[in-house]
């Protein structure tokens, strides 16, 4: 197998430096990005691996996280959007949208967005959950409060709507997208926060994204669900196959970005 140049983010901790590890120990150009860093130098040094920084709460940031690794790159074979967050401190942004959503689900569509010109021939493995609940549109857009736990459920079943949508507006001009439940309560920092449980072998996420990443089997799933609760791909929560919520989702997010 060749060497891929894999972009994974979230890397600084948790799945996302499990799976950059194991990728790097398989041969792979890893570039790692993080918020903090003094955390992301410690990585990169480790694996030998490129980082970008950005803190994926500013938009602002994200989109010059992208221009960074397009002016250094032309081809990216793999973009993990790994990051993720449940509970906060500070559940709102600067321009008032709810933080989950703009790190779970809006960051990682700009960035796919911006990096599409040298992602065509790669894959994007978006994490979503089994944790989904229907989209409420002024949430959404900030003006709806919510528990952690809604926001994070229904900024999961976004993720998954918008890898849909976009897989089929791109068709075989674009790379292949598949949405991923790395499955449930697994041990990380979010679900020892969020849950007070120590949870379950993360290496059982990790083993799926490395797959997803990978095996051509997969090339033929772009915009399906992957559920490694169960092994397979499956329906989302209902909304995740409604066309016009889905488009929604999109046109929305384009205004906010």
């Amino acid at each position: 197998m060749s060497s891929k140049n894999i972009l994974i983010t979230g890397s600084t901790d948790g799945i996302g430096l499990e799976t950059a590890r194991k990728l790097k120990s398989l041969g792979h150009n890893i570039i790692v990005h993080g918020r903090n860093a003094a955390k992301l130098e410690k990585v990169a040094a480790e694996l030998g691996a490129e980082s970008v920084r950005a803190d994926l709460s500013n938009l602002s940031e994200v989109k010059d996280m992208a221009d960074i690794i397009l002016s250094k790159y032309k081809n990216l074979d793999v973009l993990i959007n790994n990051a993720g967050v449940l509970k906060t401190s500070t559940p709102r942004t600067d321009d008032g949208y709810d933080v989950r959503y703009v790190v779970n689900t809006f960051a990682p569509y700009l960035l796919t967005k911006k990096l599409l010109p040298i992602l065509k021939d790669g894959r994007v493995i978006n994490l979503s959950s089994a944790a989904q609940a229907s989209v409420d549109f002024d949430a959404m857009l900030g003006k709806v409060k919510m528990s952690d736990f809604e926001a994070y459920a229904q900024s999961k079943l976004a993720i998954t709507m918008w890898t849909r949508h976009l897989a089929n507006q791109l068709g075989d001009d674009g790379p292949v997208i598949i949405a991923v439940n790395p499955a449930s309560m697994l041990g990380t920092k979010m679900v020892k926060e969020g849950f007070n449980s120590s949870g379950h072998d993360i290496n059982i996420g990790v083993n799926i994204l490395i797959k997803l990443s990978l095996e051509t089997e997969h090339d033929k799933h772009t915009g399906d669900y992957y559920d490694n609760d169960n092994k397979r791909y499956a329906q989302p929560q209902a909304d995740g196959l409604d066309d016009e919520k889905s488009k929604k989702i999109v046109e929305l997010m384009e205004t906010i970005i």
